[in-house]
């Protein structure tokens, strides 16, 4: 087999994910059941049941592929400065957000698993870890920003910086999809240079 190349039976499991996927953006991820997905997919029920055992099993492996597309790691120049990074780190992640365009698909499931979450302490904990390990990306210029400028930080702590650079990537964009996208990123992002960026 060619280096890279998926066998038969991971293309499968993508093909039912992707199913999985368009039936809950579709009709609700409440709605969302076996037959329906195997309907999507062109395939038996028999066959869904073979790759994931349980409703359940498939919402999971869903929601793991939506965490995987949605919290990407990003990467600045480390010479840049602090609050330049900062920013930089909060762009790419909003640009990201945003371009998923008006009425994300992936954005708004991945609100209903949040929701599902509160009572579903596996999602909840999935999703937990996905926001953690996001948050952790602005650890590095978060203190290197306070060190810089001990003044004027004074009093603030490295985890309260990093839960607020954390609020923001994962505020704004639901405040788009809530309000349909009536502040623009071009306006998102005009703020945050006006707050992140000296003069």
């Amino acid at each position: 087999m060619v280096p890279g190349e998926k066998q038969p039976e991971e293309q499968r499991r993508e093909q039912i994910i992707q199913a999985a996927f368009t039936v809950a953006t579709r009709e609700r991820l409440d709605q969302l059941t076996i037959r329906k997905v195997a309907a999507e997919a062109h395939l038996s029920t028999g066959l869904v049941f073979f790759h994931f055992k349980t409703k359940e099993a498939l919402l999971y492996a869903l929601l793991d592929w939506l965490l995987q597309t949605m919290f990407e790691v990003w990467e600045v120049d480390s010479s840049l400065p602090p609050r330049e990074r900062l920013f930089e780190l909060l762009r790419q992640d909003l640009l990201d957000a945003y371009q998923q365009g008006p009425n994300s698909a992936k954005l708004e499931l991945f609100f209903s698993f949040w929701i599902m979450g509160l009572r579903d302490p596996v999602i909840k904990a999935r999703i937990s870890q996905a926001i953690e390990q996001a948050r952790e990306i602005f650890r590095p210029a978060v203190r290197d920003l306070l060190a810089s400028e001990p003044e004027h930080f004074a009093g603030v702590t490295e985890d309260g910086l990093l839960s607020l650079m954390t609020a923001i990537a994962e505020g704004c964009p639901l405040q788009a999809v809530q309000s349909d996208y009536k502040v623009s990123l071009e306006q998102t992002l005009a703020a945050l240079r006006a707050l992140l960026l000296l003069p």
